[in-house]
């Protein structure tokens, strides 16, 4: 069991606390259907007769039924059992847009257009079980009367219901379906590659990066080799999405690469190249390293399960180098950084902390309440940090950058982070599909909830005009930002609109490399080699207590 920060995009990183719901359904008492016999002559009277065709009736009452009982026990904010299923019945309306529903007294009444479809009666209990059935005896009505409904399979009904139920929630609870699904598990746990990352090109897929210890390093695949074939199939012409399902496959299966090598010294006989070679379990890299004069910086692209062995190990890999003072401090750049696994964040934090609690957690479910605190070791014994966020940092960046700021051990330096701020459960349903549900909210250690919020920067590059470093490092601009981030903080676990206020003291931006260079990278070069300058952007507030019951 585990839980996950998610992502801004819809294809998120995911790691899932439930399991498969229980398939089981109980007795339902309720949810029979009086046909309008004028619109459906030839049926009977109870929607339980219709009879069985290619839509899998069972399949959808056990998967409705499960994601209506991870909505109701897991979601943050109590639902009500009954608007939550008449909202995914409606969502039907995506399907065929002729279909209408809507209660009257204690029943619900579906129409076609203007004309009287079925009437069902409300469930007696209210429970998961008989809104199931009440939902699924609605879908067979109409898919007697509506051709659209009728054409659609269980996936498609699924995707109505659900984003039905979930649009009144918030914007990171969704629906993801079998194939998404399978997506978000690959990107996440791994899946079954190669191991490299390649880009479009004229003349066929140019391989941009050999993941070290994957297939295709081990057989001598290298960055700007052009692939042309996978096995037959010529893949000069395809979409990058399908080279990607091509290269994908279970563990262990075969598969051959047709290659160009392009480099100029190889003879031209050498230039094209066969490799037979293995698929095996890939998880994608999400650390990149590199030294530049006396700094260490790790870029970070997201949060997997490992990313902090990785971080971990380049650390190590630099030991030497730290203890003879060849490099003096590190840069850890989450710009972009959409976020991913909680428990990743932490081990991150955790490595340069001894100390101090990382990010707490508060939601409605009893499983939502942690802390988690530091206690390793800091890798670099306290070597200067510095921690590069923009606009689209969020999520587990956020919570990376929100610990060791608050906790004293590194200066953040950008713009206000994206602000996502709450964690995800998902369950994974019987049709083997995927429910992302809000379970609690991330609390940072001096306090503050950092949904809506996200972190404001030590050193803030937005909130002047100037991009000259002198001017943003002056010592008045950096006790102004230390004054605006006390506001920031004492917003607290408060949501009443003043969060929105707060974060134009620092506006959110998306810092790329531009013309005159990259002005957060020469930020972080002037913090790190000047020890005054770096004590003086520092922020250590007190932690203060973040008991919170929802």
């Amino acid at each position: 069991m585990g839980i996950e920060v998610g992502t801004i995009s819809r294809s998120a990183r995911i790691v899932w606390i439930g399991a498969a719901l229980s398939a089981a359904l109980g007795a339902c008492v309720s949810g029979e259907a009086n046909i309008h016999p004028e619109n459906a002559p030839t049926l009977s009277a109870t929607a339980t007769n219709f009879p069985e065709d290619t839509f899998r009736y069972h399949d959808a009452r056990t998967t409705v039924r499960a994601g209506l009982k991870g909505i109701s026990h897991r979601y943050i904010d109590p639902v009500d059992m009954n608007k939550l299923a008449m909202d995914g019945i409606r969502g039907l309306a995506t399907i065929d847009p002729a279909i209408h529903v809507e209660t009257h007294d204690n029943l619900i009444r579906v129409r076609l257009n203007d004309a009287p479809m079925a009437d069902f009666p409300m469930p007696v209990q209210n429970t998961p079980g008989e809104w199931a059935h009440v939902t699924t005896n609605i879908v067979r009505a109409g898919r007697d009367q509506s051709p659209d409904l009728q054409n659609a399979d269980n996936e498609q009904v699924y995707e109505a219901l659900f984003d039905g139920m979930l649009a009144g929630l918030d914007i990171f609870s969704r629906y993801s379906g079998v194939e998404e699904a399978r997506a978000n598990r690959a990107r996440r746990d791994g899946f079954g590659g190669i191991g490299i990352r390649f880009a479009k090109a004229e003349d066929g897929i140019l391989v941009t990066h050999v993941q070290e210890e994957g297939p295709a390093h081990d057989v001598g695949l290298k960055p700007g080799d052009l692939i042309l074939k996978v096995n037959s199939t010529n893949i000069t012409k395809l979409p990058l999405r399908k080279v990607a399902n091509l290269l994908r496959g279970p563990v262990g299966s075969p598969l051959t690469l047709s290659i160009a090598r392009l480099n100029t010294e190889v003879s031209e006989p050498d230039r094209h190249i066969s490799f037979n070679l293995s698929r095996a379990h890939i998880v994608p890299d999400t650390v990149r390293a590199s030294v530049i004069g006396d700094i260490l910086n790790l870029r970070v692209t997201g949060f997997n399960k490992k990313t902090a062995p990785s971080m971990h190990d380049t650390l190590r890999e630099h030991d030497a180098a730290f203890k003879s003072g060849r490099v003096k401090g590190v840069i850890i750049d989450l710009r972009g950084n959409p976020g991913g696994l909680l428990s990743q964040s932490v081990n991150v934090a955790d490595l340069f902390l001894d100390h101090g609690r990382i990010i707490a957690t508060r939601g409605r479910h009893p499983d939502s309440f942690h802390d988690y605190n530091a206690g390793g070791v800091d890798l670099i014994d306290g070597k200067p940090l510095v921690i590069l966020v923009d606009g689209d940092s969020a999520s587990a960046a956020e919570i990376v950058a929100s610990a060791l700021q608050d906790l004293g051990r590194a200066v953040v330096i950008g713009s206000s982070s994206y602000g996502k701020g709450t964690v995800q459960t998902v369950i994974r349903l019987p049709n083997d599909g995927e429910m992302t549900l809000t379970w609690s909210r991330l609390v940072s250690p001096s306090g503050y909830a950092l949904h809506g919020l996200g972190v404001m920067p030590a050193v803030c590059a937005t909130n002047t005009q100037s991009t000259d470093s002198e001017v943003i490092l002056a010592a008045g601009h950096l006790d102004a930002q230390h004054d605006a981030m006390q506001a920031w903080r004492d917003a607290k676990l408060i949501f009443d609109g003043r969060r929105p206020g707060l974060r134009h003291s620092c506006p959110a931006k998306v810092f790329k490399p531009g013309k005159n260079g990259d002005l957060l990278m020469q930020l972080a070069s002037r913090v790190i080699n000047d020890p005054a300058l770096y004590q003086r952007a520092l922020v250590r507030p007190e932690p203060i207590n973040t008991a919170f019951r929802h």
